[in-house]
């Protein structure tokens, strides 16, 4: 479903150039989680930045679904994101003055379901939030907030999850309650990409690898 081959990613700061992706080649399955780990600043946002077709890498190719999303225009870009890609990130970028069931519907702007307002309480079921449907963001607990955020990102049956230090923010319950779902997704055949620091308990079965200097390796630590 993912594919990266090669890819470099270099950035012109003013001491210099930094590379933040450095020759990385791996891909995500269809069906299957793969977990990045690494700390801070080694490159694992600029890995699901890339990833979400959101930065152009300096070299090598990317492609999703076998499409190269770098070698088409702007706009045909941003369909394949909205048609094939969630989001979830720790910071969960609700929109504070929509209801939590406004918030879930908000990928219907872009591509217009008819069943929007049905499929977002089914989700919103699925995460124990129906009770939550017209509360705005701020009268929700942490927990609540990421459980929105997951929602809307499944919202548009995507194929691809690009999670970016989901559970972060979240206790050991809320955190347990995201990454079933995440392994859920991946079990009916979704592909999920996610990055972390920690050790992400409750992976499950996903592929564990580790990100150092911009580069992966594999998680006995043998170079990709």
């Amino acid at each position: 479903m993912l594919k990266f081959e090669n890819v470099t990613k270099v950035f012109n700061g003013p001491q210099g150039e930094v590379v933040a992706l450095n020759d990385v080649s791996f891909a995500v399955e269809s069906g299957e989680m793969v977990v990045v780990r690494g700390p801070s600043g080694c490159g694992k946002s600029t890995l699901l930045l890339t990833a979400g077709t959101l930065l152009r890498p300096t070299q090598g190719a990317v492609s999703i679904g076998g499409t190269d999303p770098y070698a088409s225009t702007p706009s045909l870009r941003s369909a394949l994101r909205a048609s094939t890609i969630g989001f979830v990130f720790q910071q969960f970028h609700l929109v504070p003055y929509l209801s939590v069931l406004e918030n879930v519907m908000l990928p219907s702007v872009v591509q217009f379901a008819d069943d929007a307002a049905l499929r977002a309480q089914d989700l919103l079921a699925r995460f124990g939030l129906e009770h939550r449907a017209h509360h705005v963001p701020a009268q929700l607990s942490v927990g609540e907030r990421q459980r929105t955020a997951m929602a809307r990102a499944l919202f548009s049956r995507p194929k691809l999850l690009l999670a970016d230090e989901p559970t972060g923010n979240l206790d050991s319950e809320n955190g347990g309650i995201v990454l079933k779902a995440l392994n859920a997704f991946a079990a009916e055949g979704g592909s999920v990409l996610l990055v972390t620091h920690d050790s992400a308990k409750g992976i499950g079965s996903a592929r564990t690898l580790q990100m150092i200097n911009g580069g992966l390796v594999s998680q006995n630590g043998g170079q990709l």
